[in-house]
C-alpha cells in the first residue's frame, strides 16, 4: 500500500498498484561478439573471426596460405609473390633466442668494456696524483710509496689539515704518517681539576702532541702564582700544586706512607683525562717545592717505587735539617740522605737538581744555605768553594703576585754565589727577611723554571724508569 498523505496534502490514491504485463526477452547475438546462447546441437560451428597476424592457427588445422607481398621498386607481375619478411612484415616465430655461445660472447664484450674503462680512470688518477705530488712542497717520500688512490685522497684532503675531511677518507695511521704527527688533543685550559691535597692546572703553555705528557709537581705555595709562573716561563707541562699546611711536618707525615705518591700520580692521570687528554701517559716528572714543601720531596725521594721517570728537582729556599754536633758538618745528615743521593745523580748528569737559598738563619735548625753547601760536598766527595754570582735574573711582575706582598716590601733577587756540578746547580741570593724568602717563590719563573724548560725543550727521550 502507498501512504495516505501526499506531499501536497491532497487525498492519496489508495487503490492497488497495477501489475505490469509479462515481458518477452529475445536474445540476439552481440554485434561482432559471441552469442549469448550456445548454438543448437548438431549445428556446424561458425567460422572463427579473423584474428591478429600473430595468432597461432587452431590445433590440427592446416597452415593458412602465406599472404602475398611484393618488393618495392619492381613490377609485381615480374617478381611474383614475396615472402612476408621481405615485404616488411615479420611472420610468426621469425625471432629466435640467442645461443649460449652468443650470450657468453656478449657477456665477455661487456666485461671487457668495463675493465677498460676502470683501467683508464685508474691510470689517469695515478698520473695526475703523482704529477701534483711532485710539484707540492713538503711532501715526503712516504707519500710516493702510498698507493695512487691513497695519495689522491691525501692530496684532495690536504686543504683540511685539521683532519675533518682527511680522517674520513684515509685511515688514521696513514693520515698521521702523512702529517708527521697525530693531531693535538683538545685540552681544556680554563679552571682546574681537584686532586688529592691540591689542584691540577693545564696552563696555556701545555700543548701535548699526543697522550704523553710532562708534569711539574709543586709542593707549597700560591696555586695561581705557580701556574702563571709556568706559563710565563713557557713550560709545556701539566702543573699540579699541593698545599698541606705551614710546616714541613705535614708534608713529611703524608708522603712517609708508601704508595701515597704513586696514588697521587694516578689521580693526576684521571684528572688529565677529564680535561681532554686521551689515555694520559706520564713521561717525565719534575718535583718542585718552596719553603716547607721540601718535606714532601724528601720523603718521595726516599720511598718512591721508581715506576715514573723522575727527571728534575727544583727546590727554592727550603731544604732544612736538624743539628748533629757529632757529625763533621754539624748537620743531621740522615735527614738529608735522600737529597744527597739525588745530588750525586745530578752531578753525574742523570738529573737536573736546582737549589736556590737566601741568607736567612732560622737558628733552631740548619739554614737552606748550610744544607746547600753540604749537598755540593756530598755530590763532589769533598767541600766545594762557590764562586761569586755573575748575572742577576730578570725581575718579573706577575698578576697572581698582586696582593701577595706589598710593592714597598717586594724584594729583588740579587745573586751572591753559585756553583755547578753536572746537572746540580746551587745559587745563593741576598736577604734575610720574610719578603726575601717570598721572592724565591714569586720569581721562580726567572730562576729555576728556565733551566727546566731548556732541558725539556731539547726533545730527548726520558731516562729509563727505576732511577
Amino acid at each position: 500500500m502507498k501512504g495516505n498523505v501526499r506531499a501536497d496534502r491532497l487525498p492519496a490514491d489508495l487503490s492497488l498498484t497495477p501489475t505490469p504485463p509479462p515481458v518477452t526477452v529475445i536474445q540476439e547475438p552481440l554485434d561482432g561478439g559471441l552469442p549469448l546462447d550456445p548454438p543448437p546441437l548438431g549445428a556446424a560451428p561458425a567460422p572463427p573471426e579473423q584474428g591478429f597476424l600473430f595468432d597461432p592457427p587452431p590445433l590440427g588445422a592446416a597452415p593458412a596460405p602465406q599472404e602475398q607481398g611484393f618488393l618495392p621498386g619492381l613490377d609485381p607481375a615480374q617478381q611474383g609473390p614475396a615472402p612476408l619478411h621481405l615485404a616488411g612484415i615479420a611472420p610468426y616465430s621469425s625471432w629466435s633466442a640467442p645461443s649460449p655461445a652468443e650470450r657468453r660472447a656478449r657477456l665477455w664484450r661487456a666485461l671487457g668494456a668495463f675493465v677498460l674503462a676502470a683501467a683508464t680512470v685508474f691510470f689517469v688518477v695515478a698520473i695526475a696524483a703523482r704529477a701534483i705530488t711532485a710539484r707540492m712542497p713538503g711532501v715526503t717520500a712516504e707519500a710516493f710509496a702510498m698507493t695512487p688512490v691513497s695519495r689522491a685522497l691525501l692530496l684532495a684532503s690536504r686543504s683540511a689539515r685539521d683532519g675533518a675531511a682527511a680522517k674520513v677518507l684515509v685511515a688514521p695511521e696513514v693520515f698521521s704518517r702523512w702529517q708527521g704527527s697525530t693531531p693535538p688533543p683538545a685540552i681544556r685550559h680554563d679552571g682546574y681539576a681537584s686532586i688529592r691535597g691540591g689542584v691540577l692546572f693545564t696552563p696555556d703553555s701545555f700543548r701535548p702532541t699526543g697522550s704523553s705528557y710532562d708534569l711539574l709537581l709543586h709542593f707549597h705555595g700560591n696555586t695561581q702564582l705557580v701556574r702563571e709562573s709556568a706559563e710565563v716561563a713557557g713550560l709545556n707541562a701539566a702543573v699540579a700544586v699541593i698545599n698541606l699546611g705551614i710546616g714541613s711536618g705535614a708534608y713529611e707525615d703524608l708522603y712517609a706512607q708508601p704508595g701515597v705518591y704513586e696514588s697521587l700520580l694516578a689521580d693526576i692521570d684521571r684528572a688529565l683525562a677529564q680535561r681532554g687528554l686521551p689515555t694520559p701517559r706520564l713521561r717525565r716528572v719534575a718535583l718542585s717545592s718552596w719553603s716547607a714543601g721540601y718535606g714532601a720531596v724528601a720523603k718521595i725521594l726516599e720511598l718512591r717505587r721508581g715506576t715514573e721517570s723522575l727527571d728534575a728537582i727544583l727546590v727554592t729556599d727550603g731544604i732544612h735539617c736538624g743539628f748533629a754536633p757529632e757529625q763533621p758538618s754539624g748537620l743531621n745528615t740522615l735527614q738529608l740522605a735522600s737529597f744527597a743521593r739525588a745530588a750525586q745523580l745530578a752531578a753525574s748528569g742523570q738529573l737536573l737538581f736546582t737549589i736556590t737559598h737566601s741568607e736567612i738563619d732560622p737558628i733552631a735548625y740548619a739554614s737552606s744555605s748550610a744544607t746547600a753547601s753540604y749537598l755540593l760536598g756530598a755530590a763532589a766527595g769533598h767541600p766545594v768553594e762557590r764562586e761569586p754570582a755573575r748575572d742577576a735574573p730578570q725581575h718579573l711582575r706577575l698578576r697572581a703576585a698582586e696582593g701577595a706582598v706589598s710593592k714597598k716590601l717586594e724584594k729583588q733577587m740579587i745573586p751572591t754565589t753559585e756553583a755547578s756540578l753536572g746537572g746540580l746547580h746551587v745559587r745563593g741570593f741576598r736577604g734575610n727577611t720574610p719578603e726575601h724568602h717570598m721572592a724565591h717563590l714569586l720569581q721562580m719563573a726567572s730562576t729555576v723554571l728556565p733551566e727546566l724548560v731548556e732541558r725539556w725543550s731539547e726533545g730527548g727521550d726520558p731516562l729509563p724508569q727505576g732511577r
